[in-house]
């Protein structure tokens, strides 16, 4: 069995780093904070749906692939929450997080959700949105024969599914291994072996549509420099020694850097230099801001006062080995 490991969307990243920084006056300071907590409570709900996979008991050949955006041939993008692909069939998953009371309707293909407090809210139809998905995997699939089934999994335990169309399975989170056992009784035959499976696994994530960092945002709307997390990221922190230090609750970390270094790397460009650190991390001295960016090795072009850093992927995992090294 292959089950990849579920990534934090680049979007939510970004938004956390928009979330610790913008400023409460900012005219879009309530929308990036809704915006925050939905993609938060999805990314939740996915993760909550993950763990009942790595339950999977299947003596045979499997590949559960999370978050595959593809485009199609209108050049426009599919993103499978989950797509399970077995020698037998294939399925697609889409994983709504919401509570309160739902009502598909397929013929306005809209998703009505009535909170417990009685508001009434409209959303896309996950069941119209994972159709698309399946009528775009049998395009591009052709060549495997395989069927395609769907199926919309409410993370939510506190949800009620209520009226809904007999179109595509919807259910509860704790359903899955059960739905999954009836397919595989519904497919009793293999259609692929075990090469052919990996080939089309390998076919799909060789289509993946690299992740976009969203438009930067003025820096003048938000928190500059190295924030404290004890002090909800209000005051900001001063470097001595490569050490940060809170002037409001005398918190210090090394590491805080790294947040803050890649809230600059999503919030403002992926590289900087020697002045722009300084500018925006509020560090007086060239010297420091130099010993700071040589000591973590960051790739760069250009050589003395021209050098530009380039910031990598993954910032604050490969930042870490250089904190404990020092």
């Amino acid at each position: 069995m292959t089950i990849a490991i579920r990534e934090k969307p680049m979007k939510l990243i970004w938004l956390e780093a928009l979330k610790r920084r913008l400023l409460e006056e900012d005219p879009d300071f309530s929308y990036y904070h809704e915006q925050f907590r939905r993609v938060d409570a999805g990314f939740a709900g996915e993760k909550k749906v993950d763990r009942e996979w790595l339950e999977l008991v299947y003596p045979y050949t499997f590949f559960v692939l999370h978050n595959l955006m593809l485009m199609n041939s209108a050049q426009h993008s599919h993103q499978l929450d989950t797509l399970f692909i077995c020698a037998n069939f294939m399925l697609v998953v889409e994983i709504k997080n919401m509570n309160g009371r739902l009502d598909f309707d397929d013929i306005t293909h809209q998703c009505i959700r009535t909170k417990p407090d009685g508001t009434v809210e409209g959303f896309p139809n996950a069941l119209t949105q994972t159709q698309r998905h399946m009528q775009f995997l049998k395009v591009i699939s052709q060549n495997y024969s395989l069927p395609i089934e769907g199926a919309v999994i409410i993370a939510n335990p506190s949800a009620i599914i209520a009226s809904h169309p007999n179109t595509i399975p919807i259910f509860h989170v704790s359903g899955l291994q059960k739905h999954l056992h009836s397919l595989l009784k519904k497919y009793p035959q293999a259609f692929l072996s075990d090469k052919q499976l990996t080939q089309f696994a390998q076919q799909l994530l060789s289509r993946q549509l690299p992740s976009k960092i969203p438009a930067p945002i003025d820096p003048s709307r938000f928190r500059q420099g190295v924030l404290c997390p004890k002090c909800q990221y209000k005051p900001q922190m001063h470097v001595a020694r490569g050490i940060w230090t809170c002037s409001r609750c005398h918190y210090t970390s090394k590491a805080i850097f790294a947040e803050a270094l890649q809230d600059y790397q999503y919030l403002v460009r992926p590289t900087i230099t020697n002045k722009q650190l300084r500018e925006f991390f509020n560090i007086p001295s060239s010297d420091v801001a130099n010993r700071l960016l040589r000591k973590f090795q960051f790739p760069f072009t250009g050589s003395n006062k021209d050098r530009v850093y380039h910031l990598p992927e993954n910032l604050i995992e490969y930042m870490q080995p250089f904190f404990h090294s020092s």
